[in-house]
């Protein structure tokens, strides 16, 4: 009789191996990774409640700035006396450089104007005791200006990206934006009163400038080409630095305006401003014009005209970023 022998155990097969190391290999990446990103995560949402809560302290600063600062004009008078004159200054300066992008300040800078000019007299070599205020207006209208022309970039930049994925290829070309642009975004008109008006409208050179006489007919292309504005300045006043302007935006396939293209007659002064006096068209686009000279004793006066991007909204009219709303919305700007 044969003995028993008992069969020696069978190896597991190689690949068995492979697999179960490649097993416990894959669950520790997976906890690695689920831990990488819980940390990111945690990191990210960590930055935005730092972003928000900053942003929190810094309207809570602003609206408490704004309180303090508005109280004293507008709240109820201590006393029988009226606010001094160079106070009332003082607080408008501070409001008008502080809240100019959300809050229409020409109100109250015309008030505080009216004094100046009725209780300080000129000084001896002849400086307007308004000037302080209008030389505020001046800032704040060049300021607002270049912000309107980092959206333009912005927006250039973003519609070029989107025809020309590879930018690169651009470099010795004009980009698509230059391409398809039949006006200027800025226009700078320099009016001459000593100068004979002329029989024909007046357009912009190359260069976006105009010289013409006050009583010329001028007409500026909106930068996509769609609209022509035509405009004409008159009266002059060289005492309280004014002019009064007409304009009428019109279809730029149209040879002129028709009697039912509305016109906008107004007083243009120091204190209108390209982010609160403006004028928004049905298409979209949105222009204002502001003086940024005026030169008394060489009887010209330098305005300037400026196009908003196609679509652009105030930040008295939103909170947001106009690409970021017109993308929400599923606009494209034309």
């Amino acid at each position: 009789m044969a003995e028993d022998r008992i069969a020696p155990p069978r190896a597991k097969p190689r690949i068995l191996d492979w697999l179960e190391v490649l097993a416990k290999l894959l669950g520790a990446s997976a906890v690695l990774v689920v831990a990488l990103f819980a940390n990111s995560l945690q990191s990210r949402l960590t930055g935005v409640s730092i972003q928000s809560q900053r942003e929190q302290a810094e309207s809570q600063l602003r609206a408490s700035m704004f309180n303090s600062l508005i109280s004293p004009i507008a709240g109820p008078q201590t006393g029988d006396k009226p606010m001094p004159a160079d106070r009332e200054v003082i607080l408008t300066e501070l409001l008008a450089l502080n809240f100019n992008e959300n809050f229409e300040m020409k109100p109250l800078m015309e008030d505080a104007i009216k004094r100046l000019a009725m209780e300080k007299p000129k000084s001896k070599n002849g400086e307007d005791p308004r000037e302080a205020l209008w030389s505020i207006a001046r800032r704040i209208a060049e300021r607002q200006k270049a912000s309107i022309s980092r959206e333009w970039s912005a927006s250039e930049a973003a519609q070029s990206s989107k025809l020309f994925p590879f930018g690169w290829l651009l470099l010795p070309w004009k980009s698509a934006a230059d391409s398809s642009r039949q006006g200027c975004q800025v226009y700078y008109l320099n009016l001459d009163a000593r100068t004979e008006r002329h029989a024909e409208p007046v357009s912009a050179a190359a260069d976006c400038q105009a010289a013409a006489a006050f009583g010329d007919i001028i007409d500026l292309k909106s930068p996509d080409g769609n609209y022509t504005l035509r405009m004409v300045a008159v009266h002059p006043d060289w005492e309280n630095q004014t002019i009064r302007v007409s304009t009428q935006p019109f279809l730029s396939e149209q040879t002129n305006p028709k009697p039912t293209d509305t016109q906008y007659n107004f007083t243009l002064t120091w204190l209108d401003l390209p982010l609160t006096d403006n004028t928004l068209l049905s298409d979209g686009n949105r222009y204002a014009a502001y003086i940024r000279s005026f030169y008394n004793d060489f009887q010209t006066v330098s305005v300037t005209v400026m196009w908003f991007p196609k679509g652009y909204f105030t930040p008295r009219e939103r909170p947001l970023n106009y690409n970021e709303v017109q993308e929400l919305l599923g606009r494209k700007p034309q």
